[in-house]
């Protein structure tokens, strides 16, 4: 990104360390905050009430009353991600 070319800082604490380049990770640093107002915009589409559905950073709990209801609620969450470009990991889940 443009605003941090040949940015330098340095580390103070009892004294200053050597300077070295600012370079930006994963994206902007807007990027936080922009996936949570998009989680909290395709969320509120998609909300079935009670039990809710709970997220936390980047990871959804659902919860249901039966097994069946948990798939649904699962297959509507998976297709109104989809059809806003983002991707459920499926292997990740755990059904307890």
């Amino acid at each position: 990104m443009a605003m941090y070319e040949g940015v330098q800082t340095v580390v103070r604490t009892t004294g200053d360390s050597k300077a070295f380049n600012v370079k930006v990770g994963l994206g902007s640093v807007l990027s936080p905050l922009l996936f949570v107002i998009v989680m909290e915009m395709i969320s509120r589409e998609l909300r079935a009430g009670l039990p809710p559905e709970l997220m936390y950073a980047d990871d959804l709990i659902l919860m249901a009353e039966s097994e069946v209801s948990l798939r649904d609620k699962i297959v509507k969450w998976r297709s109104g991600l989809e059809a806003k470009g983002l991707k459920m990991n499926t292997g990740k889940m755990k059904k307890r």
